[in-house]
C-alpha cells in the first residue's frame, strides 16, 4: 500500500463521518447564496448594452429562476 493509499483511505473516512442530511443542507445554503449573489449584480453587467432592453433581456431573472429550480429539486430529493 502506497503513501497515496493510505492519504486516500483517512481522507474517505473522515468524509464518511459527515452525516449527508448536513451536506445537502450546506449544499442547498451555498445555492442559496449564489440566488442572493446574482440579485445584487448590477443590472448593467446582466442587460445588453448599448440600448433600451427589454424586462426579459436581463439575465439576472433567468439565473434566479434557474437556481431556484435547483433548490426545489435538491429540497425534495
Amino acid at each position: 500500500m502506497t503513501m497515496l493509499h493510505w492519504i486516500g483511505d483517512a481522507l474517505r473516512g473522515q468524509l464518511l463521518l459527515v452525516p449527508l442530511p448536513a451536506v445537502r443542507w450546506l449544499f442547498i445554503g451555498l445555492l442559496l447564496a449564489l440566488m442572493a449573489w446574482v440579485v445584487q449584480l448590477p443590472s448593467s453587467e446582466t442587460t445588453p448594452s448599448g440600448r433600451h432592453s427589454a424586462w426579459y433581456e436581463d439575465l439576472k431573472i433567468w439565473a434566479w429562476l434557474a437556481l431556484m429550480f435547483q433548490v426545489l429539486v435538491y429540497s425534495v430529493f
